[in-house]
């Protein structure tokens, strides 16, 4: 879940840029991408300054984590979540779960298929989900797959689509049922004046309707 890269600062030349100054050595840091950037290119680096031990080493890589897994406090989330997801044309993975603890596996996935699939944590330990689990059927844990929805009043007739995951809920399985799912290439956010224009057109569409 977490890739480890070794740079020999005699052999392999300069540092590359993205890694900041190196001190001395040995040398730790964290290379991660920034949540709110538009590509994944922009990065977060940082430094490890706790005790060289196996223990200390994981739980900083693996808390730090990059995670793009968006968690739903109610109906009202979840519609806003829909929404996301209408506008983008992405497909929603939908994780139902006992607690609101965000496992390293649903962190790890939602950052691979950043672009390719948006990802929602619902706990049951929310009463506001409740009617959000009643929706999709859903009694206990479970990990579902709903189709990108076309219209603003078609997620109710795209239920039938949707695709549950059967089996141990292990990375392996988890990757594979994300890459059947998911989008084959990310998409691309939009710039400024194209979301600009559809705006100006949406308001067009309301002035002529009234």
């Amino acid at each position: 879940m977490v890739k480890v890269a070794y740079w020999d600062t005699e052999k392999s030349g300069p540092v590359p840029s993205v890694l900041g100054q190196i001190q001395g050595t040995p040398t730790i840091k964290l290379v991660r991408p920034k949540r709110k950037a538009k590509t994944n290119k922009q990065k977060d680096v940082i430094d490890y300054n706790m005790e060289r031990k196996a223990s200390d080493l994981e739980t900083f890589a693996l808390d730090l984590m990059p995670n793009f897994v968006e968690r739903v406090n109610g109906e009202e989330d979840f519609e806003k979540f829909q929404k996301k997801a209408r506008k983008y044309g992405l497909p929603m993975m939908l994780f139902f779960s006992e607690d609101r603890r965000i496992t390293n596996e649903m962190k790890f996935l939602s950052t691979e298929f950043r672009r390719r699939v948006l990802v929602a944590q619902i706990p049951f330990t929310k009463k506001e989900n409740r009617p959000v689990f009643l929706k999709y059927g859903v009694r206990g844990q479970a990990l579902l797959v709903v189709p990108p929805i076309d219209s603003e009043d078609g997620d109710s007739n795209q239920q039938s689509n949707e695709v549950v995951f059967d089996g141990k809920l292990n990375l392996h399985r988890l990757q594979t049922f994300f890459l059947d799912h998911a989008l084959k290439s990310e998409v691309k956010p939009q710039s400024r004046e194209k979301e600009r224009e559809e705006i100006n057109k949406a308001k067009e569409r309301v002035k002529t309707e009234l």
